[in-house]
């Protein structure tokens, strides 16, 4: 293969030898070091094939031998240069094709980020923009560790980033840091008290003193586990006590919403717009409008990716649908539904916690308004740690106190 390879760029020609004597022919190419290759022999002669430049000083000696010379194949680089060597249009566009790939090899074109969670890549690629890396970006005045040691620093959810170049191309590796686990404090003295009023149905003690039964009602702030306990001999001590405290409770919340509304909703038009992405700059070819002075645009980008790494070219289709005012005017059952919905996400997000055994609803209208109010019949852990303050924490062991017939 190398070989073939260095012929193709030297050049090299395929002849016809004819004549009395071609071997004369042979043996003066043997003396003069000219190489030839492809020899077959043919009725009165012979076919081969030698350098381009061996063949132009062969000549007189083929006359010396008395063979005549015919030229049947022209092969290799300098053939084809010299085939379009009138043509200085050509050479000059490929020259400046050579040029251009230069130019934008000294640019970033392609940036990919892995390992993502709870950071948001469009926040990631702004970060890295404010650090000087971005698509278009002149990669010899980028310091890829540095910028991976200043995010790092300035956001505390990354634990370890790197920021490797390749050509045009930016990868970006992330591991986010592990949220440290809570260290629970157990040598604090501290009571379980409750949080919310309810009725005890289960109570989980690791340690202090239970001061509640089971299936009693307490109230929001009274002591249930204490943390002072008693030993056989009377003698009291101070524990940082700790308990499960399972209740009934009841919860309240109110949602609203007016009888009649206004909300902007889709009117069945759309446009459709087009754009070439092409290494970080929009070239739109296609246009859309609507005749609406509201409307929402959702964009998607189209970009090749092959073996993985995302190139700087595609197409970004966005499409635009108009919005009008649309008054509603919700009666009894449309109101009842739409809040019912809103104390759903309600329930959700904020008594997550807990487990919610039953529900009551009530709807009322009050001045176009509507209001649902809910009350949630809940069970959850009601217990939490109040510390033993200063006034509490003092020497507990019983003192006594000597009679007259002691010495």
């Amino acid at each position: 293969m190398l070989l073939k390879i260095l012929r193709y760029c030297r050049g090299y020609v395929g002849f016809t030898v004819s004549g009395k004597y071609p071997e004369r022919f042979l043996n003066i190419t043997a003396r003069k070091n000219i190489r030839l290759w492809d020899v077959q022999r043919k009725d009165d002669g012979f076919t081969a094939c030698m350098y381009r430049s061996d063949y132009r000083r062969i000549r007189p000696y083929a006359r010396g031998a008395g063979v005549r010379l015919r030229v049947g194949i022209k092969r290799g680089l300098p053939t084809v240069i010299g085939r379009y060597r009138g043509r200085v249009g050509l050479v000059i566009g490929a020259c400046a094709f050579i040029l251009a790939v230069f130019v934008m090899s000294l640019f970033i074109w392609s940036i990919d980020i892995t390992g993502l969670d709870t950071v948001s890549r469009t926040r990631m690629l702004d970060d890295l923009r404010d650090h000087g890396l971005y698509i278009g970006a002149f990669k010899p005045a980028i310091d890829s560790g540095q910028v991976a040691r200043e995010i790092m620093l300035e956001q505390k959810e990354i634990g370890w980033m790197a920021v490797n170049i390749t050509g045009s191309y930016a990868s970006v590796e992330i591991k986010e840091e592990a949220p440290a686990p809570e260290v629970e404090d157990i040598s604090t003295p501290c009571n379980i008290k409750a949080k919310s009023d309810g009725q005890i149905l289960r109570i989980e003690a690791m340690e202090g003193e239970t001061k509640i039964t089971e299936g009693s009602g307490v109230i929001k702030g009274q002591l249930i586990v204490s943390g002072v306990r008693t030993g056989e001999q009377g003698a009291s001590r101070l524990v940082h006590a700790q308990a499960r405290v399972y209740a009934l409770t009841k919860r309240e919340a109110s949602f609203s919403v007016p009888a009649v509304s206004k909300s902007l909703v889709p009117n069945g038009e759309t446009a459709v717009r087009k754009s070439l992405l092409l290494f970080g700059l929009r070239i739109p070819y296609r246009f859309g409008a609507v005749h609406s002075p509201y409307s929402v645009t959702s964009q998607v980008v189209r970009s090749p990716s092959p073996l993985g790494i995302t190139l700087p070219v595609g197409v970004v289709n966005e499409t635009v649908s108009a919005l009008e005012y649309n008054e509603c005017e919700l009666d009894n059952n449309s109101a009842q539904e739409l809040l019912t919905r809103e104390a759903q996400l309600y329930e959700a997000f904020s008594l997550s916690d807990c487990t919610v055994e039953d529900r009551e609803y009530t709807l009322d209208i009050s001045d176009n308004v509507y209001t649902l109010h809910v009350t949630y019949t809940c069970v959850e852990d009601i217990a939490y740690q109040d510390p033993i303050g200063t006034d509490e924490n003092t020497d507990l062991t019983p003192r006594i106190v000597p009679t007259e017939g002691d010495e």
